[in-house]
């Protein structure tokens, strides 16, 4: 099976614009024969805002996205895109996770830095490990920041994760995270880890690329620089759902998750 991550530059401060450039991204995508494609962090609204005043003014509802349903519907390629969701008494970082069918499920992230339009945002009351079942398998999404919390991947790959997507917008000074963080997450979690991230200038804030697919193992399967693009790659989701690793029956075996203790831990 194909996946792909998506690292291109939105059209600021015109929501309706990027959703049809990313409805149209998705469409050569999918005629191209991969079955998901992830867009970054923010990517359909931007994500720089001075105030919680200019958020509300960025901000989108669910109703803006119909064009990539049509697109998802049409050519059965799962779609993932992040934008600030504008709710009649709530502003939320919001993932969705769009299919044939129409909208998956939604991550709205909960875990803010003080950065950006995080500053203004909301948080959920409720949180649900956000793992949606597909014809692809299993997906959990995660967003950003959230990376620096491995409670959070932890969560989702113990709820029955084989891929999990984290919109990214991640800077410079972030650079840590995909160079060391995501395979960490990948490895320890034995899951498919897929992580765009964006690569344009926003409120004066530069951000990285470094769009990347780690698999189970650790293994970085492909990563993009600081170049717009959409970069694909075969994967086998059993290789998620096999959560141990063994060298030698009998002899040199591990289990990282049956051989868990969570009545030692404190967190």
């Amino acid at each position: 099976m194909k996946i792909s991550v998506a690292q291109i530059h939105p059209i600021p401060g015109n929501p309706t614009q990027t959703i049809e450039k990313v409805a149209e991204l998705s469409r050569q995508t999918a005629r191209e024969g991969s079955r998901l494609i992830a867009f970054p962090e923010c990517l359909l609204t931007g994500g720089s805002f001075d105030s919680r005043e200019d958020l509300e003014r960025g901000a989108i509802e669910i109703e803006a996205l119909a064009p990539l349903l049509a697109v998802s519907a049409e050519t059965d390629i799962y779609i993932i895109a992040g934008f600030y969701e504008r709710l009649p008494d709530a502003i939320f970082n919001t993932a969705a996770l769009i299919g044939p069918e129409g909208i998956v499920g939604l991550h709205r992230k909960r875990h803010l830095p003080f950065m950006i339009g995080d500053r203004f945002t909301d948080t959920p009351d409720e949180w649900t490990p956000p793992v949606f079942d597909t014809e692809i398998g299993r997906i959990g999404m995660a967003i950003c920041y959230e990376i620096r919390f491995p409670e959070v991947v932890r969560t989702l790959a113990l709820e029955g994760a084989d891929i999990v997507v984290l919109p990214a917008a991640w800077p410079e000074q972030a650079r840590m995270l995909p160079d060391i963080f995501s395979t960490v997450r990948a490895a320890e979690n034995i899951v498919y880890f897929v992580a765009p991230n964006r690569n344009d200038m926003d409120g004066g804030m530069q951000f990285i690329g470094m769009s990347h697919i780690i698999e189970p193992s650790g293994k970085t399967l492909v990563r993009a620089g600081a170049e717009d693009g959409v970069f694909t790659v075969e994967i086998d989701v059993e290789k998620a759902r096999n959560k141990s690793l063994i060298r030698e029956p009998g002899v040199f075996e591990v289990h990282p998750f049956r051989d868990r203790l969570p009545d030692t831990y404190r967190i």
